[in-house]
């Protein structure tokens, strides 16, 4: 992801999530750093112009951010650390721009999101190979991660923010 796109990445935080929720720019900085893979962006496609022929910058409408850890849900531990060797795959942040919310941008992305996972996880050695995808969301998302195959765990134990949250998992 070039600086510009991950520029548009934390405004995408910031309208996305209220203050007490969303990521500081050190903590995306972060994720980004030390788990590149884990972090996807949605595009739309690139376009010629058509008096000089010449690609123009592709415009970043949504991401997916992601680090490793050993437990089976979002912790307090995981939202702060990066465990390489993790086996759950903890998303932190699905963010969509507003103008490209509500036409399955967010459901298409995290279709891609999941299948590069698994095949990314055949290729690893099998004590490295991923057993599942966790996040937590507010009871309003719950029916648009189900959509995509995550299962609802139950209220969260974490207290992030004001609002409850629930933990829901994707199994490979």
């Amino acid at each position: 992801m070039d600086s510009k796109s991950f520029l548009d990445s934390l405004i995408f935080e910031y309208v996305g999530y209220p203050p007490e929720e969303s990521a500081t720019l050190e903590k995306l900085a972060y994720r980004q750093n030390v788990a590149p893979t884990l972090f996807l962006g949605a595009y739309l496609p690139s376009s010629f112009s058509d008096s000089h022929s010449t690609l123009s910058e592709r415009q970043l409408i949504g991401f997916v951010v992601s680090t490793l850890a050993n437990a089976s849900t979002i912790t307090e531990e995981s939202m702060s650390h990066h465990n390489p060797a993790g086996k759950t795959v903890c998303i932190h942040s699905v963010c969509v721009d507003k103008l490209y919310r509500r036409r399955g941008v967010a459901t298409c992305m995290l279709n891609e999101y999941i299948k590069r996972l698994r095949n990314e996880s055949q290729n690893k050695d099998v004590n490295l190979k991923y057993e599942r995808v966790a996040l937590m969301c507010h009871e309003h998302l719950i029916p648009l991660y189900q959509k995509v195959g995550f299962i609802l765990k139950g209220e969260s134990q974490v207290v992030h923010g004001n609002e409850k949250w629930f933990d829901l998992t994707f199994e490979f």
